[in-house]
């Protein structure tokens, strides 16, 4: 409480009512990592019958402990859908205590893996359902715990409506082409540089059948997978927030911050003055330096048919490997 009265303390009383009554609007939703954890893990014998027994060795060998003597405060970020009833983009944000770069992890949304709710395996955005009176953001967040060994500090949350609003907000970002390139239906931009708006943006992070123009002929654009979606989604949040942080001040940064209060829901134990201290004491972070991973994943047809992705290694290697990069 104190830091969000010195910072109101600093803008003219005016702007601060507005500051204030713009985040008094953010909509919140309770962490409760220990209503999780009273939830039984899930137990690789009981889904031997499944058909996928192998695969389920494989995934919960993936487990992780941490190990390293780093302490990390992290954020969950995660995009719904159009339905907003589903995690589209998963995003971990790890910042070392120490001082070193951020680590920025992209969890693939069909990523299977163990889900306590339903004691079984499933997708990892299926824990967005939430389990009873977990909510969704609190079991999407232990899911995450239990595959990477590291408990969520924090999280946000994007509706599809809402991070388009926050980019044009934002003043648009740039998206570059080497060749024109659309998904029908979803998103046109020419060849070059584009400073696109949120709509146009949204439509390129989520293409699946992105296509380019090439001799006269639209041609799909080759090697167009999740995981490139999750690249492009790593970026615009990368890039989301370095607009954010070219503000002159705290303050500018607080009320512009303050009036898209509608587009996002935090947890309630993140509050302004610390969401803002965040991002700007991060503004001349060098964003090259930052280290940025994706899972590996094989492909997977369950027993069900359902289409899913396999771990292929351990997150505690997936770290190991891009920190020793």
């Amino acid at each position: 409480m104190v830091g969000i009265l010195v910072l109101l303390a600093a803008i003219p009383i005016g702007s601060a009512a507005v500051v204030w009554n713009n985040w008094r609007g953010v909509e919140r939703e309770t962490l409760d990592i220990g209503a999780f954890e009273q939830l039984p893990e899930v137990e690789a014998s009981t889904l031997a019958s499944t058909g996928d027994a192998e695969q389920i060795a494989q995934v919960l060998a993936t487990a992780s402990t941490p190990t390293d003597l780093v302490d990390y405060e992290t954020f969950m970020i995660v995009g719904t859908d159009e339905s907003e009833l589903r995690a589209d983009v998963i995003i971990l944000v790890m910042l070392p205590e120490d001082g070193s770069p951020p680590v920025m992890i992209s969890l693939p949304r069909d990523l299977y893996l163990p889900n306590r709710c339903t004691q079984s395996f499933t997708r990892i955005n299926a824990n967005f359902n939430g389990c009873g009176d977990v909510n969704g953001a609190t079991a999407l967040s232990g899911a995450i715990t239990d595959f990477t060994g590291y408990p969520i500090d924090h999280f946000a949350l994007f509706t599809f409506d809402g991070f388009s609003t926050i980019i044009d907000r934002l003043g648009g970002v740039e998206i570059c082409v080497d060749h024109p390139t659309q998904e029908p239906g979803r998103f046109e931009l020419p060849a070059g540089c584009t400073t696109a708006d949120g709509a146009t943006t949204l439509g390129w992070v989520r293409s699946r059948k992105t296509q380019e123009l090439v001799d006269g002929s639209w041609r799909p654009v080759t090697n167009v997978s999740d995981l490139t979606r999750n690249e492009r989604q790593r970026d615009l949040i990368l890039t989301v927030f370095q607009r954010a942080a070219e503000f002159s001040s705290p303050q500018d940064m607080a009320a512009v911050v303050g009036s898209m209060a509608d587009a996002f829901t935090l947890d309630d134990g993140l509050g302004m003055a610390a969401a803002v201290d965040l991002v700007w004491n991060n503004q001349d972070l060098d964003h090259g330096t930052i280290t940025r991973a994706t899972i590996p994943v094989t492909d997977h047809v369950t027993a069900g048919g359902a289409q899913v992705l396999l771990p292929a290694s351990s997150f505690r290697e997936v770290l190991d490997e891009a920190l020793a990069q």
